[in-house]
C-alpha cells in the first residue's frame, strides 16, 4: 500500500469508528461507498484463511479488523466470511476430533504461543485421529480496549471461526476449544454456532482467566446447547485462573466449567498469562521461559492430574474421568 492509500485508510478507520458511535446506516454506508471509489473494496471483504504449517499444524486466521468489520459493516454482515484454504490443506480420512487454541486481547496466534500450544499437543496425539490448529483474530484483538476486544470476539472472531471449521467439511465428533482471557468469548461463540450446525458433536471448552467485561453475564460461557441434555451429555470445560492484576474480572468461578485456581503455583508475580504458560508446561513437562525452566510442573490436586491430562487429547481414560468432575464448583486450589 503506497503512502496516500495508507493515509487515507487510516481517515477511513478513524471515520467508520466515529460513524458507527455518532450516526447511522446511511452515514455507514457512504464510507463504504468511499472506500469502494477509493480501490479498498478488499478490506470490506477481509476472508478467514487456513493453511497448513510445516509442522502440519493448521494455521486459522481472521483477516478482519475491529474498525471495518466490527463498527463498520457490523457483526449481521461481517461474521459471515469468505473462507480461503491454501492449498497443501489436507486432513486424514480417519482423524474426527478437532483441537484449536486462540489467544486474547492485545495478542495473537501467528508464531506465538497458540501456535506452540497446537504443537506440543500434536506432538503427543495420533495424526490420523487429531486435527491441531491455532486461530488468530489479532485485527480485532489488538484494539483500545478489552471490552472491544471481547466485543469482536464474540459477536465475529468466534462465528467467523465456526466457519471455518464447518468449511473444512469434517463431522468432527469431537472438539476442544482453547483459549485465553477475552478468547474465551470466540471459542464460546465457535462451539454455539458449531453445535447449531452439528448438534451431535462433543465439546471441550479450556478457559485461561476467561474475561467477562463489567455488565457481561459469566453465566453465558459455556452455554452451548438449547438442548439441556445435550448441554449435560455433549459437554465439559475447565477454568484456570490467577489471582492477579486483572482482579475479579477474570477471577469467576464459571456456572459451565470445572474451575481451578492456581494462583498458588505461579513461581514469580501473580500473572494473567501464567495460565496458559502452565497448561503448556502440563503437556511438555517443561516450562519454556528463561525465569520459569528450573520449576517444579505442579498439577496434583488430591487424586487428580490437572491440566492437558484432563483433555480427551490425553486419553480416553482421562477424559472419561473429567466428565464425573462437577461444573460450577468452587475452585479447586492447586499449591505446590
Amino acid at each position: 500500500m503506497n503512502i496516500m492509500k495508507k493515509k487515507l485508510f487510516s481517515l477511513i478507520t478513524l471515520l467508520a469508528v466515529n460513524v458507527t458511535v455518532f450516526a447511522d446506516f446511511d452515514a455507514r454506508r457512504e464510507v463504504i461507498k468511499l472506500m469502494e471509489n477509493a480501490g479498498m473494496e478488499k478490506y470490506l471483504k477481509l476472508p478467514v484463511t487456513i493453511s497448513a504449517l510445516s509442522s502440519g499444524v493448521l494455521s486459522i486466521a481472521d483477516e478482519g479488523l475491529f474498525a471495518i468489520q466490527h463498527e463498520l459493516l457490523t457483526p449481521e454482515i461481517a461474521a459471515e466470511p469468505n473462507i480461503v484454504i491454501a492449498e497443501g490443506v489436507a486432513i486424514d480420512p480417519s482423524a474426527d476430533k478437532l483441537v484449536i487454541v486462540t489467544h486474547g486481547w492485545l495478542d495473537k496466534g501467528e508464531k506465538s504461543w497458540p501456535n506452540k500450544m497446537a504443537d506440543a499437543v500434536a506432538a503427543r496425539v495420533e495424526p490420523n485421529e487429531w486435527v491441531c490448529a491455532a486461530y488468530d483474530w489479532k485485527g480485532g484483538s489488538v484494539v483500545f480496549t478489552s471490552v472491544q476486544a471481547a466485543e469482536y470476539a464474540r459477536d465475529i472472531a468466534g462465528l467467523r471461526l465456526a466457519a471455518a471449521v464447518l468449511k473444512l467439511d469434517k463431522p468432527f465428533k469431537h472438539i476442544h476449544l482453547i483459549a485465553h482471557s477475552a478468547g474465551s468469548w470466540a471459542i464460546h461463540a465457535a462451539a454455539k454456532r458449531i453445535a447449531e450446525v452439528r448438534p451431535d458433536t462433543s465439546f471441550h471448552l479450556t478457559f485461561f482467566d476467561a474475561y467477562v467485561p463489567d455488565k457481561w453475564d459469566p453465566n453465558e460461557l459455556g452455554h452451548i446447547f438449547a438442548d439441556e441434555q445435550k448441554q449435560t451429555n455433549q459437554y465439559w470445560a475447565d477454568h484456570y485462573y490467577t489471582k492477579d492484576i486483572t482482579w475479579k474480572v477474570t477471577e469467576y468461578d464459571l456456572k459451565f466449567a470445572h474451575n481451578v485456581d492456581i494462583s498458588g503455583i505461579d513461581p514469580l508475580i501473580k500473572e494473567h498469562e501464567f495460565p496458559y504458560r502452565w497448561y503448556k508446561a502440563t503437556i511438555t513437562g517443561a516450562y519454556d521461559r528463561w525465569d520459569e525452566k528450573n520449576e517444579t510442573v505442579v498439577v496434583r490436586f488430591g487424586d487428580i492430574d490437572y491440566g492437558f491430562a484432563r483433555a480427551h487429547e490425553s486419553g480416553t481414560e482421562n477424559w472419561t474421568q473429567s466428565r464425573k468432575l462437577e461444573l460450577h464448583n468452587t475452585a479447586v486450589k492447586i499449591f505446590k
